[in-house]
Protein backbone atom coordinates (compact mmCIF):
# COMPACT_ATOMS: atom_id res chain seq x y z
CA UNK A 1 0.00 0.00 0.00
CA UNK A 2 2.34 2.83 -1.39
CA UNK A 3 1.36 6.21 -1.80
CA UNK A 4 4.27 8.67 -3.51
CA UNK A 5 5.29 11.14 -1.16
CA UNK A 6 3.51 8.88 1.82
CA UNK A 7 5.71 9.19 5.40
CA UNK A 8 4.87 6.08 6.72
CA UNK A 9 4.08 2.64 4.20
CA UNK A 10 2.33 -0.82 5.27
CA UNK A 11 2.63 -3.80 3.51
CA UNK A 12 2.95 -7.31 3.46
CA UNK A 13 6.60 -8.89 3.22
CA UNK A 14 7.09 -12.99 2.81
CA UNK A 15 3.26 -13.31 4.12
CA UNK A 16 3.84 -10.75 7.30
CA UNK A 17 2.33 -7.45 7.68
CA UNK A 18 4.93 -4.45 8.29
CA UNK A 19 5.07 -0.59 9.02
CA UNK A 20 8.42 1.36 7.49
CA UNK A 21 8.81 4.98 8.01
CA UNK A 22 10.04 6.36 4.03
CA UNK A 23 11.86 10.24 3.92
CA UNK A 24 12.79 11.38 1.23
CA UNK A 25 16.02 12.93 -0.04
CA UNK A 26 18.06 10.94 2.57
CA UNK A 27 21.82 11.83 2.45
CA UNK A 28 21.58 15.63 0.62
CA UNK A 29 20.69 12.92 -2.38
CA UNK A 30 17.37 14.31 -3.12
CA UNK A 31 16.72 10.92 -5.46
CA UNK A 32 17.47 8.84 -2.10
CA UNK A 33 15.04 7.30 0.18
CA UNK A 34 15.70 6.28 4.09
CA UNK A 35 13.49 3.96 4.96
CA UNK A 36 13.25 2.72 8.71
CA UNK A 37 11.66 -0.28 10.31
CA UNK A 38 12.30 -2.14 13.13
CA UNK A 39 15.17 -0.06 14.10
CA UNK A 40 16.94 -0.64 11.01
CA UNK A 41 17.40 2.13 8.84
CA UNK A 42 18.57 1.72 4.69
CA UNK A 43 19.23 4.54 2.53
CA UNK A 44 18.13 3.84 -1.05
CA UNK A 45 16.79 4.58 -4.99
CA UNK A 46 13.96 3.89 -6.48
CA UNK A 47 14.45 4.04 -10.52
CA UNK A 48 13.77 3.14 -13.69
CA UNK A 49 15.28 0.03 -16.07
CA UNK A 50 16.58 2.97 -17.95
CA UNK A 51 17.47 5.33 -14.96
CA UNK A 52 19.93 2.39 -13.35
CA UNK A 53 21.30 1.64 -16.44
CA UNK A 54 22.46 5.50 -16.81
CA UNK A 55 23.45 5.88 -13.48
CA UNK A 56 25.70 3.07 -13.69
CA UNK A 57 27.63 4.98 -16.26
CA UNK A 58 27.91 7.89 -14.14
CA UNK A 59 31.31 8.38 -12.84
CA UNK A 60 31.79 8.62 -8.47
CA UNK A 61 33.22 11.66 -7.34
CA UNK A 62 34.32 11.02 -3.82
CA UNK A 63 33.69 13.67 -0.99
CA UNK A 64 35.99 16.02 -0.37
CA UNK A 65 38.20 15.38 3.02
CA UNK A 66 37.04 17.92 5.45
CA UNK A 67 38.71 16.54 8.29
CA UNK A 68 41.27 19.57 8.18
CA UNK A 69 38.63 22.55 8.62
CA UNK A 70 36.92 23.69 11.90
CA UNK A 71 33.69 24.82 10.40
CA UNK A 72 30.52 26.49 12.27
CA UNK A 73 28.05 23.90 13.00
CA UNK A 74 25.70 26.57 13.07
CA UNK A 75 24.55 30.08 12.48
CA UNK A 76 25.99 32.21 15.08
CA UNK A 77 28.29 34.88 16.27
CA UNK A 78 32.06 33.87 16.72
CA UNK A 79 32.98 35.22 19.96
CA UNK A 80 36.51 33.71 20.76
CA UNK A 81 39.02 31.87 18.49
CA UNK A 82 40.81 30.03 21.62
CA UNK A 83 44.40 29.08 19.38
CA UNK A 84 46.79 30.44 16.83
CA UNK A 85 48.00 30.08 13.63
CA UNK A 86 51.23 27.50 14.02
CA UNK A 87 49.93 26.46 17.22
CA UNK A 88 50.22 22.44 18.31
CA UNK A 89 46.66 21.44 19.41
CA UNK A 90 45.40 17.93 20.83
CA UNK A 91 42.31 16.00 20.45
CA UNK A 92 39.77 17.52 22.71
CA UNK A 93 41.55 20.68 22.83
CA UNK A 94 38.81 24.18 22.93
CA UNK A 95 39.36 26.01 19.44
CA UNK A 96 36.69 27.94 19.17
CA UNK A 97 33.39 29.62 20.86
CA UNK A 98 29.95 30.03 19.25
CA UNK A 99 27.04 32.25 20.29
CA UNK A 100 23.95 30.67 18.83
CA UNK A 101 20.78 31.45 20.00
CA UNK A 102 21.61 33.06 23.33
CA UNK A 103 24.20 29.81 24.11
CA UNK A 104 27.57 29.73 23.65
CA UNK A 105 28.57 26.63 21.92
CA UNK A 106 31.99 25.23 22.80
CA UNK A 107 33.61 23.84 19.40
CA UNK A 108 36.74 21.28 20.21
CA UNK A 109 39.70 19.30 17.92
CA UNK A 110 38.39 16.19 16.82
CA UNK A 111 42.28 15.01 16.15
CA UNK A 112 45.50 16.12 16.74
CA UNK A 113 47.32 18.85 14.72
CA UNK A 114 48.66 22.23 13.82
CA UNK A 115 46.45 25.01 13.19
CA UNK A 116 47.23 26.33 9.81
CA UNK A 117 45.34 29.41 8.96
CA UNK A 118 42.06 30.90 10.75
CA UNK A 119 39.88 32.28 8.29
CA UNK A 120 37.09 33.87 10.80
CA UNK A 121 37.98 36.57 12.91
CA UNK A 122 36.30 37.39 16.64
CA UNK A 123 32.76 39.24 16.13
CA UNK A 124 31.93 37.81 12.86
CA UNK A 125 28.91 36.41 12.00
CA UNK A 126 29.08 32.70 10.78
CA UNK A 127 26.66 30.78 8.29
CA UNK A 128 26.59 27.05 8.82
CA UNK A 129 29.50 25.12 7.59
CA UNK A 130 31.33 28.24 7.04
CA UNK A 131 35.34 27.28 7.73
CA UNK A 132 36.68 29.05 11.28
CA UNK A 133 40.54 27.57 11.13
CA UNK A 134 42.48 25.20 9.33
Amino acid sequence: DFALGAVRVQGTANGKPFTAQVERGAGKNPLALRVSHDGTQIETMVLSPLGARLLELMPYKAPPDLSKFLMSPMPGLLVEVSVQPGQQVQAGEKLAVIEAMKMENVLFATQDGVVGKISAAKGESLAVDQIILE
